[in-house]
């Protein structure tokens, strides 16, 4: 026979979503709201501006730039006037020093001296702090002295802008600005530094600047409230409704907004809003009776002739993939069976109903429990997906207090303890099911007594986790069950489950829960 090949690892991973536990089939609704609890894996999220953020951001951004730019261009408009202007009057004063030279000329050189120092020394610090003048008349050269400024090289540099710059040049890098006026025999060359004319001009573009930006922090706080009301506030009524239905609460409504486009997203979020929580409330229910029908499959709590028995059984879903069962064969023995199907949910809880159909199909015709395992392996290699696996362990007394026998198929390993307190494990004898169809299981055969109790689980105990991620183990299990052996057997398995909720703390329960304790008795005495 072929063998079907599995993964042998279960499957630990939460479905997409959980909801609630309910019970008696109704929703848990309030008004039209329904509260849905999903699990959201824990992925990196980048964090990301708010639309309003980026709004006002982009809105107060553009204008700011806007402002400096018109600024900026305002600076270079005032200082090309002012340059321009500067060089106009610089012309104006060169023609009119000119025009008075020669009437002076003829009182000497020294009274040509004097007439410059004393035209520039009238061009104080406060209006013209970097101005000169210069006089060439035939080949002689008189500089003014009053701003001790006369230098070759200065005259040399204003001649050459005069010639070759267009009346702009640079003495000792500091900018100037050259005006002239020439006749036959004489020139005279008026210049003034510009960086002091260009202070002046930034200074009065950031006084008009400053008084621009009050007006653009005005328009921009009233751009900024009206763009609030209009699109961040309801954006945000918007995005605070869909977190909501992202987070399980459907039904919620949002309405009142006043532009079209965003009174049309409303209703389409209403609408859908309402969708899922109709649609909640029918899985809801659907749940429900899932789960009822699935308590009904679970046998009651039996009368067994030399033992006593206790389970406890408690889903992570609504529906449950651990499966339990108690059967009685023909010769007087009887099986307990306790199966963990891989997964969770809907899909685990059918491979567990079918189980079932499986187990008591094969104590009507079997009674060893070697065939019984084969035979519920045969039936869920054939019939169910590939990829389904379970674990299982199938316990079976032999009429008139016999000996137990043992089959494990890849089952958490049970616990025997004596009622000396000696406890002894009971480990897988085989493969898991769904794994091979033809597979097989050897038998362990334990004797036990009165006073002797047999501990089976599944391994949503032992892989409980805590808030930190620790998980409960194996070992804590054991010293719990030791620690209990002179407690009631019912006290013993709530002991336990006490100790695993405490253990879990505010942690999420991952996997099904199931605990089934036997205590053994004499033949025919019956507990209370």
């Amino acid at each position: 026979m072929p063998v079907r090949f599995r993964s042998h690892k279960k499957s630990r991973v939460r479905e997409s979503s959980r909801v609630d536990q309910v019970s008696g089939g109704d929703p848990q609704a309030v008004g039209n709201t329904v509260r849905w609890t999903p699990h959201h894996p824990r992925t990196p999220i980048r964090t990301r501006w708010s639309l309003g953020t980026q709004l006002l951001f982009a809105v107060n951004g553009l204008c700011a730039i806007f402002v400096v730019l018109f600024h900026l261009d305002d600076y270079r408009q005032a200082m090309r006037q002012q340059m321009a202007e500067k060089q106009i009057a610089l012309h104006e004063e060169a023609i009119t020093i000119l025009s008075a030279v020669p009437e002076i000329e003829m009182l000497g050189s020294s009274a040509l001296q004097r007439f410059i120092d004393r035209a520039c020394a009238q061009m104080n610090a406060a209006h013209s702090p970097g101005h000169h003048i210069a006089l060439i008349s035939e080949g002689q050269t008189f500089q003014a002295a009053s701003h001790s400024r006369q230098s070759d090289q200065l005259i040399r540099k204003m001649r050459e802008a005069t010639e070759r710059s267009g009346g702009y040049g640079q003495f000792r890098e500091r900018p100037f600005i050259v005006g002239a006026s020439r006749r036959k025999r004489q020139s005279v060359l008026v210049m003034e530094f510009i960086d002091d004319l260009q202070a002046q001009v930034l200074q009065d573009s950031l006084r008009r600047f400053g008084g621009s930006a009050l007006l653009a922090v005005a328009a921009a706080v009233i751009v900024n409230v009206v763009m609030v009301r209009i699109v961040v506030r309801p954006v945000s009524r918007l995005v605070r409704v869909v977190r909501q239905i992202r987070d399980g609460t459907f039904g919620e409504q949002v309405n009142g907004f006043r532009s079209r486009e965003l009174h049309e997203l409303s209703q389409a979020v209403n609408q859908m809003s309402e969708t899922l929580a109709e649609a909640e409330r029918q899985r809801r229910m659907q749940m429900a009776r899932a789960r009822r029908i699935q308590q009904n499959l679970l046998p009651p709590t039996p009368k067994l002739p030399d033992a006593s028995m206790v389970v406890h059984f408690e889903p992570a879903d609504d529906v449950a993939g651990d499966f339990y069962d108690v059967q009685f064969l023909s010769d007087g023995g009887w099986v307990v069976f306790l199966a963990d199907v891989t997964g969770h949910g809907i899909p685990a809880a059918m491979n567990a109903t079918l189980l079932k159909a499986w187990l008591a199909e094969a104590c009507e015709h079997q009674s060893g429990p070697v065939e019984i395992m084969r035979h519920i392996n045969r039936r869920f290699t054939e019939q169910t997906l590939p990829g389904d696996l379970a674990t299982a362990v199938l316990i079976r007394r032999l009429p008139s207090g016999g000996p137990l026998q043992i089959v494990n198929a890849g089952h958490d390993a049970g616990l025997l303890r004596t009622a000396e307190g000696r406890l002894t494990a009971c480990p897988p004898t085989g493969l898991l099911l769904g794994v091979d169809e033809t597979a097989d299981w050897s038998v362990q055969t334990v004797s036990v007594s009165p006073g002797d109790r047999l501990l089976l689980f599944t391994d949503g105990v032992t892989e409980t986790f805590s808030a930190d991620h620790t998980m409960f183990g194996r070992e804590r299990l054991e010293a719990a069950f030791a620690e209990t052996a002179d407690r009631d057997l019912s006290d013993t398995v709530g002991c336990l489950i006490r100790e695993v909720r405490a253990f879990r703390g505010t942690a999420e329960q991952k996997d099904d829960i199931t605990v089934i304790a036997l205590e053994f008795r004499e033949t025919g005495r019956h507990s209370v």
